[in-house]
């Protein structure tokens, strides 16, 4: 590929990187949250919901997690399509 369309490609996964650090670090925050909570409260019922839901921000940050680890793949292998192509353009070596 050229120049031009891998820096597009470059420049799009960075975008959903970001968007993917976003959204891990906010359900990194409920998650401490909630199992602050359930280790504060006394009640067995409360207790029992924000353990769920610490779980369930856990499920969640492990799938963002997968899907973060194949972003950074793609982005890898774009970076050096793009080295690539700009030593090819340039004829550096």
């Amino acid at each position: 590929m050229n120049l031009s369309k891998e820096a597009a490609y470059l420049y799009i996964y960075s975008k959903e990187m970001t968007k993917i650090n976003r959204q891990l670090k906010k359900h990194s925050r409920k998650a401490e949250k909630h199992l602050h909570k359930h280790h504060r409260t006394k009640n067995e019922e409360k207790k029992l919901r924000h353990k769920s839901n610490h779980l369930k921000s856990k499920e969640k940050i492990n799938k963002l997690m997968k899907k973060h680890d194949r972003l950074l793949n793609n982005l890898n292998h774009h970076y050096l399509n793009f080295k690539h192509a700009l030593h090819k353009e340039h004829k550096i070596k």
